[in-house]
This record gives C-alpha cells, structure tokens and sequence, in this order.
C-alpha cells in the first residue's frame, strides 16, 4: 500500500512554485496555501516546521528540507535554487 507521491518529487515540485514567488517579490508573505504545504512536507520528513514570514525564508525552509532528504551533500536543485536567489 503505498502512502502518496515520494516526498523528493513533492518538494522539487513546492520548490519550483517557491522560486517562481522568490523572483516576483522575495519579501511578500507566502501564502496560507503554501506554508499549509510547507508544514506538510516537513511532517513527512520528521521535521519540525519553521514559520517563515518571506517567501526567501520559505526557500530557505525547502533547501533545508532538501537536505534532511538527499543527505548533506549538495543536491543539483538546491545549486539551482542558490543561483536563482544571487540573481
């Protein structure tokens, strides 16, 4: 029985929405909807969930979630996410 989608492929698909909300306006508040996903996806990976106020922080959130889930080497998605943010 299987228990939903693997959480790597759902946090590559909430980072994706979060970078395109960190290019449009990184100090905007993220929405109800996406920091309801963030405290989901980190419940699925045993973490305890952090409340952040911008959507940088919320992608700081993601990319230590990355981390927790590939180990502590760097991961593509995450290089590609840091070079997004130096934009």
């Amino acid at each position: 029985m299987t228990q939903g989608p693997d959480p790597r492929a759902t946090l590559r698909g909430f980072m994706a929405l979060v970078l395109d909300m960190v290019r449009i306006d990184p100090d905007r508040r993220p929405s109800a909807e996406m920091l309801r996903w963030h405290r989901e996806l980190a419940a699925s990976v045993g973490v305890i969930p952090e409340h952040p106020a911008t959507n940088r922080q919320l992608l700081d959130g993601a990319l230590r979630l990355s981390q927790v889930l590939n180990g502590p080497g760097p991961v593509a998605s995450d290089a590609g996410a840091r070079a997004e943010l130096a934009l």
